[in-house]
């Protein structure tokens, strides 16, 4: 009877590990794009380390994230310039695309 009950607790505990394990996402709220010619892109709960397109030359960028966010001049996150905008800061400029860090 002992050994059901350890066994039992320890399917339950490895049960409950398992249903607050969920994916990791960026800190809840959303990145907002503007172009120059008024187009506008909302990323909501951006999960860390995917790269999103922005539009490029004269684009601002609003990061309303609890996460810090890093802009890039390329459309692919590759360029090695790293331009990081904390929750709450807004930029403008050449943002080819970003991506959460956490």
């Amino acid at each position: 009877m002992r050994r059901f009950s350890a066994l039992s607790a320890m399917a339950a505990t490895g049960a409950l590990v398992l249903a607050c394990a969920g994916p990791a996402s960026a800190a809840p709220g959303f990145v907002r794009l503007y172009s120059s010619d008024g187009q506008v892109a909302t990323v909501v709960d951006p999960e860390p380390f995917v790269c999103h397109q922005g539009f490029g030359d004269d684009t601002a960028v609003v990061n309303r994230t609890r996460g810090t966010i890093l802009i890039f001049p390329d459309f692919d996150c590759r360029t090695r310039i790293f331009d990081p905008v904390e929750p709450g800061e807004d930029r403008y400029g050449n943002i080819g695309s970003f991506q959460a860090l956490n």
